[in-house]
């Protein structure tokens, strides 16, 4: 949900990024200047330097299941998943809520003062994570420190990407992107690996160094291509009178909400409640993310042809039926092929709320501050879904509970979105929207 300049986003939906952590807020009204964009060595080192952002932003978020598990079942076993929740559901509502603010600072002309910030408070809050003993230190460290770092981030990556590129910005942004499916491969394992070895504090630190290590590209890499601007607004009255944008809107925070649970407590789920090896339900969270990257890209190709908010409400009825089979599934066969089908529909899903956006905005000189608005909306469902599956779990309701609250999230983001394209554009399915 990420573009520069508005000049970009009117060729297509796909230049936008089909991504939800492609979604940054700097879109102006500046004069286009794509064509003119040489798309060189240099502007191939803005994607690394994206790709490093993603990498330590989505990548992390991604894999907080695993610390979920662990803080569960060893270092903070006297809270309920509702507490547990809380760290990252917090961590992820602090990096949507900050990046709306963020996006008129790198527009500013501020992208290294903000890149330097976010990559200090990700960077120290990891390492005050490895010497957290209690909940109120995990939820200070890894909760609102890391997740302030997240916020400020998240927009620098496409934002500067989308400044270097045009003839081949959706490849650009599918490139950088790769870092929030890596990331979400390789910290789980990591620390899965690590852990038992040399305890929680040094495979918490051995991340820390790796995150130290891997911002260190784009502080030096990544330099802002557009002249600074001041030309931006946090709220567009009008779409508050735009019944379509209100539903997509209400879709993908319905969307978010339900495909997250899953994220948090597929280990956990694995663990408690089927006949399930530890060692393969150490990997259930790195198969999800491994399956998410073609689910980003495949997707998102075809979106084009048939329509962004067509394909997320596909998805998100797929996402509702694979989880409410989730209930009969007991076998460590049946939870791997579930992984990667469930990971391809939530990849899916969480890279294309731009292009919808976009498709719904008729004035392009409005899509950024819609955007922010969207962000902001989408962090809110966040913030409160998983903790909330957390209290179903620890009350009457059981994993059954929580497995049907993540598939009648879905389900409403199914209905809802089909609301919005309807409203759209009608009852024909041959319309591309």
């Amino acid at each position: 949900m990420e573009q520069a300049n508005t000049s970009e986003l009117l060729g297509s939906s796909r230049e936008v990024g089909g991504d939800a952590e492609k979604s940054g807020h700097t879109i102006t009204s500046s004069p286009p200047v794509a064509s003119a964009l040489a798309e060189d060595w240099f502007a191939w080192l803005q994607v690394l330097g994206a790709f490093s952002l993603n990498l330590n932003t989505w990548g992390l978020m991604n894999a907080f299941g695993v610390f979920q598990t662990f803080y569960q079942l060893d270092l903070l076993s006297s809270k309920s998943s509702a507490d547990i929740s809380w760290i990252g559901s917090t961590q992820s509502f602090l990096m949507f809520l900050v990046s709306v603010i963020a996006g008129p600072i790198v527009d500013a002309g501020h992208l290294k003062s903000l890149l330097a910030l976010g990559s200090f408070l990700t960077i120290f809050g990891m390492f005050m994570t490895s010497l957290c003993s209690t909940y109120w230190q995990v939820f200070l460290a890894q909760a609102v420190t890391m997740g302030l770092g997240f916020g400020c981030l998240y927009v620098p990556a496409p934002t500067i990407v989308s400044q270097y590129f045009h003839a081949r910005t959706a490849l650009a942004m599918g490139a950088s992107s790769a870092g929030s499916a890596l990331g979400g491969i390789i910290y789980p394992i990591i620390f899965t690996h690590l852990q038992p070895s040399i305890g929680f504090g040094w495979a918490t630190r051995v991340i820390a160094f790796i995150i130290l290590a891997t911002l260190i590209p784009p502080l030096v890499l990544m330099k802002a291509r557009s002249p600074p601007t001041t030309n931006y607004k946090l709220l567009d009255p009008s779409a508050f009178k735009d019944t379509p944008y209100i539903l997509l809107n209400l879709g993908l925070i319905f969307g978010f909400m339900g495909f997250y649970i899953i994220f948090y407590y597929i280990q956990l789920y694995a663990l408690q409640e089927t006949r399930t090896s530890s060692l393969v339900a150490s990997y259930l969270l790195v198969i999800i993310n491994a399956g998410s990257l073609p689910g980003r890209l495949i997707p998102g190709y075809y979106a084009d042809r048939i329509g962004s908010i067509n394909v997320q409400t596909t998805v998100a009825l797929v996402g509702a039926i694979l989880t409410f089979c989730l209930i009969a599934n007991k076998n460590s066969a049946g939870l791997i092929v579930y992984s990667v089908l469930y990971g391809f529909s939530a990849g899916a899903f969480m890279g294309l709320p731009a292009a919808g956006v976009v498709n719904l905005t008729a004035n392009k000189s409005r899509i950024g501050t819609r955007l922010g608005m969207t962000l902001a909306s989408v962090g809110c469902g966040v913030l409160v879904s998983s903790p909330i599956a957390g209290a179903i779990l620890n009350g009457n309701g059981g994993w059954v509970g929580l497995v049907v609250w993540c598939g009648v999230l879905l389900t409403a983001s199914c209905i809802v979105m089909a609301a919005s394209r309807v409203c759209k554009v009608g009852w024909r399915l041959g319309r591309v929207i």
